[in-house]
């Protein structure tokens, strides 16, 4: 789709030469000789950038540019003028320009300028409304629950969200600990800025260290240019660690040295580096065990362990889970234009009653497929059951006149199912916690004919 640029300027010459110009390189162009013909184009079209001249017969232009920058902050200003002084393009930048020209013109620089304002521009737009869904995506209203556990978390939250102590956040897979965690960012002093995210489940040693502490060229195999990590890209916001407990003794060292003198080098580098960062660490290990067998740093625990959120597993808070059904109802009607109005008893019977070993994740994905898979206005049993997963304690096939290798496969098959609701089709976690390699577990999955599943259990 062709951009759209205003030339506001009282000079009709200028004006229609700026035209040629732009048409010739295929912009969309309209003009105004005011401020009064630009204000009532802008009102009725849709604009990327306007050319303001500073001299206009009903408006001084840089009244016109602190109006636009406030009412229409999507459209981009570029100053054309002939008058003003030394102080004037500074003037005009503190206004809202996004940049300012001096009259004659140099034609090729200012098409490169408005293509510059362009990309850049929609780049800041797309940044800002995907900031405006996160902070209505980690709201507390999302935060479903009025269960004692849930309220205890949420206490928790409003206590501490205001400050900058470094927070860890624990609870089994599918507990929601991502969603505590924005929650504290977008109630902080931080939430101007995006929540950084740095996963660290199934990394290299390298390739974790690089995605948090980015790293120079040649610090490795592959490193062809200098990259900047996750503690950089988080300066004067939150930054999420999640899966903390996979980090190697190295990176829990270089870890810990930050938290304790907010620097850090590089991969590869020796530059020492300062951000205001501050840290949300998230895990569904258990820690305490973890410093016990040596895999993990006491004094690291420690360091993290000052204030701790533990997001209580579903089993433990089924009071709220009428609520959560009902709140993931709303939330893929919307998603999907569907118009179910609500679950029938047996139906929501069969989730009270279910032991969810993905915890709300799974219970959100349960509903999601059955918003779409029913024909009716209300849920119902046969829709619900048929995504349930049969614990394995309770699976007892009939293992008569079967080979050990037959046998073998059928238990494989139901164990892994089972492992991969838990954690939500995760690969990587449902490796961890069978102690395998990630791809050795992919290659079973594959000889059982299982589906297979990227790391956001997405079929692949």
């Amino acid at each position: 789709m062709s951009s759209r640029i205003l030339i506001v300027d009282d000079e009709q010459g200028i004006r229609e030469q700026i035209t040629r110009w732009l048409n010739y390189e295929g912009y969309k162009t309209e003009q105004a000789a005011n401020a009064k013909e630009a204000l009532a184009l802008i009102r009725k079209m849709n604009f990327n950038v306007v050319l303001l001249d500073l001299k206009l017969p009903d408006m001084d232009g840089f009244a016109l540019l602190e109006k636009l920058h406030q009412e229409y902050p999507d459209i981009c200003v570029i100053i054309l003028t002939g008058f003003g002084d030394e102080d004037s393009p500074a003037k005009a930048r503190a206004a809202g320009a996004f940049d300012f020209f001096a009259k004659p013109i140099h034609f090729e620089s200012l098409i490169h300028r408005i293509d510059t304002a362009i990309n850049q521009f929609r780049a800041e737009r797309e940044n800002y409304y995907k900031r405006e869904e996160e902070k209505l995506q980690f709201q507390f209203e999302n935060i479903v629950g009025q269960s004692e556990a849930m309220q205890r978390v949420l206490d928790l939250i409003q206590k501490i969200a205001t400050t900058e102590e470094t927070i860890l956040i624990q609870g089994e897979s599918g507990t929601g600990k991502e969603l505590v965690a924005g929650a504290i960012h977008y109630n902080s002093l931080r939430r101007q800025n995006p929540l950084i995210i740095a996963d660290c489940a199934g990394l290299s040693e390298n390739l974790a260290e690089s995605e948090l502490f980015g790293h120079e060229k040649g610090a490795f195999t592959g490193a062809y240019a200098r990259k900047i990590g996750k503690f950089e890209r988080a300066h004067q916001t939150s930054l999420l660690v999640d899966e903390i407990g996979e980090l190697s003794p190295h990176l829990q060292l270089k870890f810990l040295r930050f938290l304790q003198e907010k620097t850090f080098e590089r991969l590869g580098g020796t530059e020492h580096i300062e951000v205001d960062v501050r840290i949300i660490a998230a895990t569904n290990a258990n820690l305490p065990e973890a410093v016990n067998q040596n895999r993990f740093r006491q004094d690291l625990f420690h360091r993290l362990n000052r204030v701790v959120i533990t997001v209580p597993p579903l089993r433990e808070r089924r009071a709220d889970i009428p609520l959560l059904v009902s709140h993931f109802i709303k939330k893929y009607n919307r998603r999907n234009a569907k118009s179910i109005k609500d679950i029938s008893k047996p139906a929501l019977d069969l989730l009270e009653k279910y032991h969810c070993p993905g915890n709300v994740r799974e219970l959100e994905n349960i509903i999601a497929s059955a918003i779409l898979l029913e024909d009716g206005e209300v849920i119902k049993p046969e829709t619900i059951r048929m995504r349930l997963v049969q614990p394995v304690a309770d699976f007892q096939p009939n293992y008569r006149n079967l080979t050990f290798r037959e046998a073998r496969r059928i238990f494989e098959k139901a164990y892994l199912t089972q492992l991969l609701e838990q954690t939500g089709g995760n690969i990587s976690q449902a490796a961890r916690l069978a102690e395998l390699d990630r791809t050795h577990l992919r290659n079973k999955m594959k000889s059982l004919g299982m589906r297979d599943m990227d790391d956001n259990g997405n079929a692949e």
